[in-house]
């Protein structure tokens, strides 16, 4: 996030400076670094000032916790980035006035974003459980983008490298583990780690970058809301494809579908036109089904397993110890 402060002013506070000299020994310009704010448990977040522009950057919900296993909604995100800038006399973050324009429409004054992460924690109640699903949700598409999951097993990505939105399903339990071999994790509590296991906890996380914020009117502060950060959450989670998954048989499929679903379902080539192959794929992901990728017809299990899978709020030990 960046606002700049104009004519008001700000305290200068950098890691230091860039500066460029022509041949003629003169300045061309001077950039002001970044300077890590340290905080306990081996956090930090990182700050510029130049006098008028302040930029921030930086997991705020870790800054001076143990972990960040459960976050804070955007308005508290806010507040304790603001809290920390005062701590350096920086002006906060505001949202400044809200101006009309002829040919740009209206437009707020304020501090922008360029990156929001917004999560959400799921409890599967075993990490055997967990695995499960992550493998489940691997090969399924968001839009264009298709499910990747890594070697170990324990994420799934979505659009690794866009410049537009970034997801990811991970294993909370396999992220602890391995943060705990390095320094950054040695502070997190063995009772969390345990919680994350014996509850098999996946968290979901999109990265809504620049040209997203953009496109969505939400690159200022002024326009982003708690309400539509979560709008935009449940838009995309891919485990609204397990809530679609209502039917016992293809015989709940519209008729048209049926035949398509079954070919899929048995491993047979689809033999219809690429264009009704491509609008019969559209109206069954709905049902939670992708006909793009082949179906292991090998792999069918015999027995029918049923996993539960809800969503997980912070338990009041969590937050009276941890915040």
């Amino acid at each position: 996030m960046r606002q700049d402060h104009g004519t008001q002013g700000a305290p200068v506070l950098n890691g230091g400076q860039v500066i460029s000299v022509d041949a003629d020994g003169s300045v061309d310009y001077v950039v002001h670094r970044r300077t890590g704010l340290e905080g306990s448990f081996d956090s930090r977040c990182d700050v510029r000032s130049d006098g008028s522009i302040v930029e921030f950057s930086g997991n705020i919900a870790r800054f001076n916790r143990r972990d960040n296993l459960f976050g804070y909604t955007w308005p508290e995100t806010v507040r304790r980035i603001n809290e920390l800038l005062n701590l350096y006399s920086i002006p906060p973050f505001s949202a400044g006035k809200l101006y009309r324009f002829a040919d740009h429409g209206w437009t707020w004054t304020g501090a922008r974003a360029s990156r929001i992460d917004i999560t959400m924690n799921r409890a599967c109640f075993s990490q055997e459980a967990g695995e499960v699903v992550l493998k489940g949700l691997a090969g399924q598409h968001v839009g264009r983008q298709k499910g990747v999951l890594s070697t170990d097993g324990a994420t799934v990505a979505y659009g690794e490298g866009s410049k537009y939105v970034y997801g990811k399903v991970y294993s909370k339990y396999a992220e602890l583990m391995a943060h705990k071999r390095r320094k950054s994790g040695a502070h997190v509590d063995e009772e969390v780690i345990e919680f994350c296991r014996s509850h098999g906890v996946l968290r979901e996380e999109f990265t809504l970058k620049s040209r997203f914020l953009t496109q969505r009117q939400l690159a200022y502060l002024g326009a982003i809301t708690h309400d539509e950060l979560t709008d935009i959450f449940m838009g995309r989670t891919q485990f609204r494809r397990f809530e679609q998954m209502t039917y016992d048989s293809f015989g709940d499929l519209p008729r048209r579908l049926r035949s398509t679903y079954v070919s899929w379902r048995d491993g047979l080539p689809q033999n219809v036109s690429r264009t009704t192959f491509y609008a019969h794929r559209s109206e069954l992901l709905k049902y939670g089904i992708d006909i793009s990728i082949p179906n292991n017809v090998h792999r069918l299990p015999v027995n029918v397993r049923v996993i539960d899978v809800a969503a997980l709020e912070a338990p009041p030990w969590y937050r009276q110890r941890y915040g």
